[in-house]
């Protein structure tokens, strides 16, 4: 199925209804809204900015555009194709990579100690292809010694403009700039704390008002099903 990155801003008005209708979802409710034919590999907020990240893949393009209707009137939402560090690497390589790269952990929320950090980079024009082949070349080991102390849970890429997003896990900004210094001659690199599904839902839920806007959207919204209690 193809692979998506969507990168996603709240309206300026909306960004209060946005917020508490996400927050009040359950997993039930989230597999409505994705549908049967989209599956969301891990999802990533900026709460400050009313703004975040997702790994998504669909059947097609009409399906993934078909769930973002339901957010279409509330957010403004860039999507675009991506593969992952296996399929980049056979791209670039023209070959079977030396080693695959597990993809299980995605969705993880930060170990111990640390916290979540989304990271979207650019190769400077002049040094794409050189950065391509140092990163399809990397054995194992050596793409472990580049990310240091910080653990990376996913990393995809567009080939097409020589840019990509990760997720990591890491203890401190002095971890996460040594990685990013590694590169620093050849590519810029943005990076953000973010927090995860789970951690966002969490964070809303505990503000003192959260039941009631709730409880008064789910009537205006959705009044058939809020009279059955499908929203608790």
């Amino acid at each position: 199925m193809p692979l998506f990155f969507l990168k996603y801003v709240v309206n300026e008005n909306s960004r209060s209804d946005c917020m508490t209708l996400f927050g009040g979802m359950t997993a039930e409710q989230d597999a409505a809204d994705t549908g049967e034919y989209v599956k969301i590999m891990g999802r990533w907020a900026t709460v400050g900015s009313s703004s975040g990240y997702c790994i998504c893949d669909a059947s097609n393009a009409k399906e993934l555009h078909k769930w973002l209707l339901n957010w279409s009137t509330m957010a403004t939402i860039d999507c675009t194709p991506v593969v992952d560090d296996n399929d980049a690497r056979r791209i670039i390589l023209q070959n079977e990579p030396t080693y695959t790269v597990d993809y299980a952990n995605v969705k993880n929320d930060a170990k111990d100690g640390e916290s979540l950090y989304f990271i979207e980079y650019k190769f400077h024009p002049s040094n794409r292809e050189e950065c391509f082949n140092i990163f399809a070349n990397f054995s194992k080991e050596e793409d472990e010694k580049d990310a240091g102390k910080n653990t990376c849970y996913g990393r995809w890429h567009n080939l097409g403009e020589g840019s990509g997003v990760a997720i990591c896990s890491s203890k401190s900004q002095f971890d996460l700039y040594s990685w990013a210094f590694n590169w620093s001659s050849m590519c810029d690199c943005h990076i953000q704390p973010v927090v995860s599904d789970s951690d966002c839902r969490e964070n809303i839920k505990s503000k003192p008002d959260f039941q009631r806007k709730h409880t008064e959207l789910m009537a205006i919204l959705f009044p058939t099903k809020a009279k059955s209690g499908w929203f608790r």
